[in-house]
Order: C-alpha cells, then structure tokens, then sequence
C-alpha cells in the first residue's frame, strides 16, 4: 500500500485505517489544507512494516479512539529521520534518529512531532510478542536510545528493511520478520537487565516498590496469566518478598487482583454498551479462567448475581 497524502483529514483517515483510530491536529501555524504525508505499508506473516512521514503534527489516541476498535498491537515506533515526543504510560520518550519506542493499541498514547520526520513503524499482535516476552507492557513509552548497542543494530536493520521491502521477494522478507523479532528480543532482554541495574527501587523501599507492583497489576489486570509466579519472575523478586509487600494492606496478592477483576465485571455489566456481550465473555475477558468460580466470587462480593447486576441496570 503506497500513499501521498494531502490534507490533514485525509491523512488522518489513512493512518487510522493502516494502524488504529487516532486523532489528529496541525501545531499552531501550519495550515491543515496544505499538510503533506506519505506512508507506505506492507504485511509479513505475523507482523507488519509501514513507512510514515509528514509535516509537523499532533496525533492522539484516546479512550474514544480505542474503543472503536478491539484489535490488540504493540506498535514499535522506529525514528527514522527528525526528531518526536511520545507520551505514553505516564511517560515521556524524546526519540532521535535511530531510536524507537513500544506504544500499545489498547492504551492512549500521543505522539508530537515539531518539523518533518520519518518513522518505520512495526505493528504486532498483542498474543505474538508476549508469548515471546513475557513483560512488553512494562516498556511502553520507554526511549529505547541507539546508543546501547542492542537497540542500535535493531534500529539499522529495520531501517534497511524499510528501504528495500517493496523490492524485496516475500520469502525474503518472511526470513527478515524472524530475525526482526529476535533482535527485538534481544533488545528488550538487554533492556531489562539495565532496568535492574538502575533501579531505585530494591527491598529496602518496600512502599515504594509496593505501588510499582501494584502499577504492574493494573497494566496486565486482563491478563489470564497475571498470578503470584508471573508477578515474582517479572519484578525479579521472590513470592515470599512479594507476600511480604501485600501484608500491609490486609489481603493477598491473589485476592487483590480477583477485588480488581470483580470490580472491572461489575462495571461492564452496568454498561449498556456490553449488553449484547454475554456475562461469560465479560468474566473472561477480565482474566477469570474458570466462569463458575467468577461467578461465586461475584456473589460473595457483592451479595448478588451478575445477571442481578445487569438487570437492574437495565431498569
């Protein structure tokens, strides 16, 4: 798919149809009439590589725009040329040439760039990346800087890639993707390990390294897999350190994360925006592995049933 694009709307539109619903601006001066974009995309087997440019620019992706789509991504955004300001997970990236960024569909994020640029932007499915990584969620909106040299060797090859991959033959390209996402292992990998090396926070700072795991909790809350062990192995820590944290609030680890899953279903079932998703589809999509259980923990929680829940909201 090749585009040169002209207008601000119409630039608008393509890259929410190419990547997800985004929203938008021109930065005070610039006319959105004369706005210029290009983009051209191309799909591999499991991922796909997208080319983008244009004039200085806002874009957002807010709760609306995320809720008029249900396909997860993480999109690993490479600057290519120029320079660009992402927002995302209450952080803030300053990518030069040759660094990249991880931005996640399911969640708001804003990119800001003041003059002309160029990203190549490698879009992945949510399931893909975290049957290979098992933490993706905890480096959104991290600048991943070139000048590690993980990161930087990844930069260049994509780079290449993009230069080449309208010429390039598919079974070429497929063989590309593969050694695409080992080296984006890799650099995750690496930079977890500088993670820890400069973390602040160790066992001596319980309270604080309290409210980071309870920041983990929330970002994988829908995660079927979020447990004491997932936790423990991605925080680096042991499960009786982890136990220790949650002593102070009178529950388990275990039982805090049903308390938020619960809460999450009572606050679907009085949406009338989920009526038509069954009380099932909703226990499930909260991370409830087993639908007789959650619906016993609903009861015990709130002295009544989902179907009661729903019902009344209804009224």
């Amino acid at each position: 798919m090749n585009n040169l694009i002209t207008g601000l709307d119409k630039f608008n539109n393509v890259i929410s149809d190419v990547f997800c619903p985004m929203s938008c601006k021109s930065l005070p001066g610039y006319s959105s009439n004369a706005f210029k974009g290009e983009l051209s995309s191309r799909s591999f087997n499991k991922t796909a590589f997208s080319k983008i440019s244009s004039g200085p620019i806002i874009a957002n992706r807010t709760k609306e725009d995320i809720s008029r789509v249900s396909d997860a991504y993480y999109l690993i955004k490479f600057q290519m040329e120029g320079q660009g300001i992402i927002r995302h997970n209450n952080r803030e990236a300053k990518l030069d040439t040759g660094d990249f960024v991880i931005c996640s569909s399911v969640e708001p994020y804003e990119l800001e760039f003041a003059k002309t640029y160029k990203q190549t932007v490698l879009s992945i499915p949510q399931d893909t990346l975290q049957s290979m990584f098992h933490s993706p969620d905890d480096y959104l909106g991290v600048r991943m800087g070139n000048e590690l040299p993980t990161h930087g060797i990844l930069s260049q090859f994509v780079y290449s890639i993009s230069q080449r991959m309208d010429i390039l033959e598919p079974d070429s390209l497929q063989n590309m993707e593969a050694n695409v996402l080992d080296l984006l292992i890799t650099s995750l990998k690496a930079e977890q390990k500088l993670k820890l090396k400069t973390s602040e926070i160790s066992e001596t700072s319980p309270e604080i390294h309290l409210q980071q795991i309870k920041r983990f909790i929330d970002l994988h809350i829908k995660d079927y897999r979020l447990s004491v062990d997932f936790i423990a192995q991605a925080e680096n820590i042991s499960k009786r350190y982890l136990h220790m944290l949650f002593k102070g609030l009178d529950v388990s680890v275990s039982r805090y994360i049903q308390q938020l899953r619960l809460a999450g279903c009572y606050k679907d079932l009085r949406n009338k925006e989920f009526n038509l998703v069954s009380v099932s589809d909703i226990a499930l999509d909260w991370g409830f592995g087993d639908v007789s259980h959650f619906y016993r923990c609903f009861k015990s929680q709130y002295q009544v049933t989902p179907r009661q829940i729903r019902l009344k909201a209804k009224v």
